[in-house]
């Protein structure tokens, strides 16, 4: 990641600074040895996140909780599937904010569970919902 950035910094010229997020599911996978590049680390430049570390899905704001939701066991990844579009369309989004949400939320679901059934999604989306999913379209 440090070497893409300062690739891209040095062929960019860039008013704003930059800051970066490492998102690990687990601690156990962030295994990098980093003494080389603490002071990214230090500055707080980058940062790293655990998904296992973050809590309950369902007092993390949508975004995270969706992200949260790749992590999770496939045996309640169909639950979780259906609170997290229910959550999506009461959360009072802009129209486009929100597809970009249960779009993103398909695709996941059709990446956790290859195997599920055209019917099955059908019932967690709404039919207008899903017509307009780039999973659906595709």
């Amino acid at each position: 990641m440090i070497s893409e950035v300062n690739l891209y910094l040095r062929q960019n010229k860039t008013k704003n600074n930059w800051y970066g997020v490492v998102i690990y599911p687990r601690k156990s996978l962030d295994v990098a040895d980093t003494k080389h590049y603490s002071e990214f680390f230090d500055s707080g430049r980058i940062t790293r996140i655990y998904l296992e570390d973050l809590g309950d899905a369902a007092s993390l704001p949508i975004g995270i909780a969706t992200i949260k939701w790749i992590i999770e066991n496939q045996k309640i990844a169909k639950q979780q599937a259906k609170e997290l579009i229910a959550r999506t369309k009461q959360q009072g989004l802009p129209k486009p904010q929100q597809q970009q949400l249960l779009d993103l939320i398909g695709t996941i679901l059709v990446y956790k569970l290859p195997k599920i059934k055209k019917e099955e999604l059908k019932a967690m989306f709404k039919k207008s919902d899903l017509r307009k999913t780039t999973f659906y379209q595709e």
